[in-house]
């Protein structure tokens, strides 16, 4: 990777003045009103928690969301051929798809395959959502364990890695920013030791429980 680690951030519009903003690519028509809409705060929000483990990291804007957090499978999966094809080293998707369509498992393949990471976010609870639920992806959920610069190892069924999910009443929180926070520490990783001795040294190892005495290990 080089010295300032390029993310694929697939979201919403990120303003022009967004720190770390590389390029931006609008794969959706825009809503008139979109550079004030839940989408482009979403997307904000998580190109901040990023840059909190990784403030030298770079993005290229993928928007896939209008205004609303919605969009066509057909959207996303151009997204991530995009992103697929680009310079980018990480790939961001903090959101999910109920259905594991052919067409969603083609575009991350597309990923996987061009020697990417691909991150994406995983619900605590309910069932699997894609490309989280898809394999080679790493899955990440909240973990209230982990401090913004922590993560933790579940290893379970629907998430494979834990981050800190925000603190409470802060405008995104939960999977989305976990998902965030993760990015963020693999990007700065690959500027110090490498990704793959990040990963053998979590914070927090199995489910987190929430007990008398708070979050701690199953």
């Amino acid at each position: 990777m080089t010295r300032t680690p390029l993310i694929a951030l697939i979201d919403g519009p990120l303003a022009a003045d967004t720190s770390g903003l590389a390029s931006r690519m609008d794969l959706c028509e825009l809503h008139p009103g979109a550079a004030e809409s839940p989408a482009a705060l979403h997307a904000s929000h998580m190109a901040a928690a990023i840059r909190v483990n990784a403030p030298e990291a770079q993005f290229l804007g993928l928007s896939i969301f209008p205004g609303r957090l919605s969009t066509s499978l057909a959207t996303l999966a151009e997204a991530l051929r995009r992103a697929a094809e680009s310079e980018a080293e990480i790939v961001h998707c903090s959101f999910g798809h109920g259905e594991a369509r052919p067409l969603l498992a083609e575009a991350v393949a597309a990923v996987l395959a061009a020697g990417k990471l691909l991150v994406a976010s995983a619900p605590a609870r309910g069932a699997p959502v894609y490309p989280a639920g898809c394999d080679g992806v790493l899955s990440v959920q909240g973990d209230a364990r982990c401090a913004s610069g922590q993560w933790s190892l579940l290893d379970l069924p629907g998430a494979r890695f834990g981050a800190c999910p925000g603190a409470p009443g802060a405008p995104v929180r939960g999977a989305s920013l976990a998902a965030a926070h993760f990015t963020g520490l693999l990007a700065r990783a690959s500027l110090q030791d490498g990704i793959e001795a990040m990963l053998q040294t979590p914070a927090f190892r199995g489910r987190e429980r929430i007990g008398a005495g708070g979050p701690h290990a199953a």
